[in-house]
C-alpha cells in the first residue's frame, strides 16, 4: 500500500508540481539533495561552490508554485556555510521552517522531525551535535529534554522516504485539494439520504479528521461506487457482495 502511495505521489508531483511543466522527482533523493540551487561561500583562504544548475528545481520552487507564498526566511538560492556543522544547522533550520510553514497552512505533520528531511551525512552530523549537547547538560536538563532519534542508515532511509512522502501528501492536502469544485456539492450531499450509501456529513465542523474538500471527494466516490455496485450486482443485497 505504501509503495502504491509513493508511486502515486511521485507521479503527481512530477507532472503537476512545477511551474515549468514536468520535473521528474525521486523520493526522497531529489528533494533532499536540491536544497539550494547555488551554494557559495567565500572565506579568506577557501571557496566552496556547488552549482546545481539554473534549471534545477527545489522543494521551495514547488511550494511557491502550488501555494503562491514564499516560505518566510528561505529562498531557493541561498548560500550555505563552509563549516559542516554550521551548514547542517542551517539546513535543519530550513527544514524546520518548511514544516512550520506547512503546519500553519493546516498540514498535519506532528510525526515528521526536521532531521528526517536531511541528507544522511547531515543527519549523522546532527546526531553528533545533539549527543555532544547532551554530554554538556546537567542530569535534570537531560530528563527535561527529548532525546534525539538515533537511527541506523537503512532505517533512516526508510524514515526519510516516509517523511518526505507525508510532506508531499500534506502539501497536496492544503494547497491542491481546496481547488475541488463545489458546484455540485449540494447534489452530492443530497445523496447522503440514499439508503445504501454511507453517510458523510457536509457541515465544515462535523469531522476533525477530514476537511470539507476531502468529504466532498469521499461523497463523490461513494456515489459512483453505489452506482456501479447496483449495475454489477443488480439483484444482490449489499451484505452478500
Amino acid at each position: 500500500f505504501f509503495q502504491k502511495t509513493l508511486t502515486a505521489v511521485k507521479n503527481w508531483f512530477t507532472l503537476f508540481g512545477w511551474s515549468t511543466g514536468q520535473n521528474p522527482i525521486s523520493i526522497p533523493y531529489t528533494l533532499r539533495s536540491a536544497v539550494c540551487k547555488v551554494q557559495v561561500i567565500s572565506s579568506q583562504e577557501k571557496v566552496f561552490k556547488q552549482n546545481l544548475g539554473k534549471d534545477t528545481k527545489t522543494v521551495y520552487d514547488m511550494l511557491f508554485h502550488l501555494s503562491r507564498q514564499l516560505i518566510p526566511g528561505t529562498t531557493s538560492s541561498q548560500s550555505l556555510p563552509l563549516d559542516p556543522v554550521e551548514r547542517m544547522l542551517q539546513l535543519h533550520w530550513k527544514c524546520s521552517t518548511l514544516l512550520g510553514f506547512l503546519k500553519s497552512q493546516g498540514a498535519y505533520l506532528p510525526h515528521v522531525m526536521p532531521e528526517f528531511l536531511l541528507e544522511p551525512d547531515d543527519y549523522k552530523q546532527w546526531i553528533k551535535v545533539q549527543t555532544l549537547k547532551k554530554g554538556d547538560m546537567k542530569l535534570s536538563d537531560i530528563f527535561s529534554n527529548q532525546h534525539p532519534f538515533i537511527l541506523e542508515d537503512s532505517i533512516f532511509e526508510k524514515m526519510s522516504k516516509r517523511a518526505w512522502t507525508d510532506v508531499l501528501l500534506q502539501t497536496y492536502k492544503v494547497f491542491v485539494l481546496p481547488r475541488v469544485s463545489s458546484r455540485n456539492i449540494t447534489d452530492l450531499f443530497s445523496l447522503e439520504s440514499m439508503q445504501n450509501m454511507p453517510r458523510i456529513k457536509s457541515e465544515p465542523l462535523s469531522s476533525n479528521i477530514y476537511s470539507p474538500y476531502e468529504r466532498t471527494i469521499l461523497t463523490w466516490l461513494n456515489k459512483h461506487y453505489e452506482k456501479n455496485r447496483e449495475t454489477v450486482w443488480k439483484d444482490c443485497q449489499k451484505g452478500e457482495i
